[in-house]
């Protein structure tokens, strides 16, 4: 108990406060729901909305226009115990690791863009859905909430920092690379999220992974430039080698009418930034295996200490 209560104290400011925020939110919201749930049995989907204690936390499209405060709360809510304990998991784990290497300014500046931009975006495509449908059930029935988007989001941004970083576990029983960990998830969690039937979650997966990487590669501020232009995060290099030149093509199209409207800057003109503040273009791609070095190092560090405080605590 002693080290566990070590190991909350020593978790950076935003993770606290977004994990109490996560747990006080979601555990109001299941042990208020299972308190009325016999209420509920013969209600229209929009009049189950209308009286879901959740409604106040939940972000659903049909009522987003009443409670336009869950865009932002929507992520903080799980209506499942045992994805609430795995989002727990992660916050305090991957999500301390991210604010420890991005500062808590930076960390949080994260969680907002890839917990608002997701939710935004997977409105959308549920409003379009309904038009193309025409049943206003999944207006009300849809809920986009939970932790799906900002685990993907945590997938690439490990990826960012430690691409070859090999995590062991069960005393190296089991292995993997960080760098196949977003493969995987937006792979297994849309088909765990459909067998549930669970769309809002199926569409926060995939959304979060994409606009986790954009914010990644071409806005987020390191220092004097914005983004990660390097090419060991490059696009492409999230997906198998066999599938590797469909993406290519795919991506360059999606750049190149990206860089016309002007949403982010050509590569020219990032290297031209990055030359006259720093004096070296070469600093770019060294800048960054360094910060991959450093943060591989850090995590090597945060979990050898996890592994002597449960030996501690047992």
């Amino acid at each position: 108990m002693r080290a566990l209560l070590g190991f909350v104290r020593g978790l950076p400011v935003a993770t606290k406060l977004i994990t109490f925020l996560y747990a006080v939110f979601s555990v109001t919201t299941i042990v208020q729901r299972w308190r009325i749930q016999e209420d509920l049995i013969d209600r229209e989907a929009a009049g189950v909305a209308g009286v879901d204690p959740g409604r106040f936390f939940v972000l659903r499209p049909g009522t987003v226009a009443r409670y336009p405060w869950t865009l932002v709360t929507g992520a903080l809510v799980e209506s499942n115990i045992v994805f609430l304990v795995c989002g727990i998991v992660a916050l305090c784990s991957v999500g301390s690791f991210l604010e420890r290497q991005w500062g808590t300014r930076g960390y949080a500046m994260f969680m907002l863009v890839v917990s608002i931009v997701p939710a935004v975006t997977s409105i959308v495509a549920i409003v379009i859905l309904y038009a193309v449908r025409g049943s206003a059930d999944i207006l009300y029935t849809t809920q986009v909430c939970g932790l799906a988007a900002v685990v993907s989001a945590y997938t690439v941004g490990l990826k960012q920092l430690v691409p070859d970083y090999t995590v062991k576990l069960f005393r190296g029983t089991v292995s993997f690379r960080v760098n196949d960990v977003s493969g995987v998830y937006t792979l297994v969690a849309p088909i765990m999220f459909t067998l549930l039937g669970d769309v809002g979650s199926v569409l926060l997966v995939n959304i979060g992974f994409v606009e986790s990487f954009i914010y990644l590669r071409f806005y987020k501020r390191s220092g004097s430039t914005r983004g990660d232009r390097s090419e060991a995060f490059a696009f492409v290099t999230f997906f198998p080698e066999f599938v590797r030149p469909v993406v290519s093509r795919l991506s360059a199209f999606v750049y190149n009418v990206a860089v016309r409207l002007r949403v982010v800057t050509a590569d020219e003109g990032y290297v031209q930034a990055v030359d006259l503040e720093e004096g070296n273009l070469e600093h770019v791609d060294a800048d960054a295996d360094r910060r991959r070095a450093l943060a591989a190092k850090a995590l090597e560090q945060r979990l050898e200490e996890s592994a002597e405080n449960i030996g501690a605590s047992n």
